[in-house]
């Protein structure tokens, strides 16, 4: 049934009063409220909440959370290094820091894809530092070190630095983090051992530390060294140096690391007694067999105190190929759980159960993402054997 106009009257009066008192309530809600809630909008959006009152005309400008992304320039088919868009884009992003009040950043993100001005880049992120930021996170494409300021390196407020960026970084020589607690450094290229070392050990309460795809061609010899470490997650990618490079890890108190690459470098778990917790994935197993076995002999030895122990197929192969190395092997007499992900076949399955030799006290153990290239009967059958012979 149609309603007339006078009759549909007190509706649209009740859902305007509505709406009135819903503004009324967050208007009256206090500073820090609103800059909580506005933290979890993208910052184009948040500039935006400007227009609303004269109460919210400067209310984004102490907001603590800046992200900056230029994902839509890149995902369009334009001229990105000409385009009206990069124009906005940096205007947008100098307009909103030239704006800010005193107050402190607590996150800001800045991914630039599109190549920009370096020194435009690094005085951005300098402004941010000036703002006592604790939480930095860079990805940046870049064809120049100079776009990560110094700054950077001796920031006293800084607890989570993340940098993405396909080019040497510079290190300087006086680093001091004394906030940091987290550090990711993704695709970076280092500079050499001495400057290396000095970044991983200058941050006297860092607590996880994440390397990935990061070129060590300039590397030889280096030690990753912190008492307070507790997280390590290397994703190792090969380098041009057929000798490849040694890295020590000396963390008392690790407690958890995950290893992915082909062991072109050699990881010597030096002091690690608090490890309970280990994650070890060998990708391919192509060229130089036996380097690579020798290094995975050589690390599986530093876990023999881990309580959990992931391996993947090709760490599992590995061991065939270092065969020699195998009377050596060391008992891991606190692993209680194991988790292969495997293709189950003649070689790799005797290698597995000659690995459960070593695992004296071993509870439960899963065979992950398993595939099968020989009778599952003959694999049940193995491991009734192995079962009734332990438990």
């Amino acid at each position: 049934m149609w309603l007339t106009m006078s009759e549909n009257r007190p509706h649209k009066q009740h859902e305007i009063e509505h709406t009135d008192y819903m503004i009324d309530c967050i208007n009256n809600l206090p500073d820090c409220i609103l800059h909580h809630i506005l933290s979890f909008l993208p910052t184009r959006e948040v500039v935006q909440t400007s227009i609303l009152s004269k109460r919210w005309k400067s209310l984004w400008t102490s907001v603590s959370n800046l992200d900056f992304d230029d994902t839509l320039l890149y995902a369009s088919e334009v001229d990105c290094q000409h385009s009206p868009e990069l124009t906005n884009f940096m205007n947008f992003v100098e307009r909103v820091l030239r704006s800010r009040d005193a107050s402190k950043i607590d996150k800001f993100r800045l991914s630039c894809h599109v190549y920009f001005n370096p020194s435009r880049i690094s005085s951005w992120i300098i402004n941010a530092v000036k703002h006592n930021v604790q939480k930095l996170d860079l990805c940046l494409f870049a064809e120049h070190a100079s776009i990560i300021p110094q700054s950077i390196f001796d920031c006293k407020s800084l607890v989570i630095l993340k940098i993405e960026m396909c080019c040497l970084i510079e290190i300087p020589s006086c680093i001091y983090l004394p906030c940091l607690k987290t550090l990711h450094i993704s695709l970076v290229t280092f500079p050499n051992d001495e400057s290396t070392e000095k970044l991983f050990s200058s941050s006297p309460v860092l607590e996880e530390l994440v390397l990935l795809d990061c070129d060590c061609v300039n590397l030889k010899n280096i030690t990753i060294s912190s008492l307070t470490l507790k997280r390590l997650t290397i994703d190792d990618l090969p380098i041009s140096d057929p000798g490849g490079c040694k890295i020590k890890i000396d963390a008392i108190n690790l407690t958890y690391l995950e290893f992915i690459g082909n062991l072109t470098n050699e990881i010597f778990l030096n002091n690690v007694p608090s490890l309970v917790k280990a994650c070890i994935h060998i990708p391919v197993i192509q060229q130089r067999q036996k380097v690579t076995a020798c290094h995975a002999v050589d690390l599986l030895k530093g876990l023999k105190n881990v309580a959990f122990l992931r391996v993947s197929n090709r760490t599992v192969e590995s061991l065939i190929c270092a065969d020699r190395m195998l009377d050596l092997f060391p008992v891991f007499p606190n692993l209680t759980h194991l988790v292969v992900t495997m293709e189950i076949g003649n070689y790799t399955f005797g290698t597995f159960m000659y690995l459960l030799n070593f695992c004296p006290t071993l509870q439960s153990f899963s065979l992950s993402e398993v595939k099968y290239s020989m009778p599952k009967w003959v694999v049940r059958g193995m491991l009734g054997v192995w079962l009734r012979r332990w438990f």
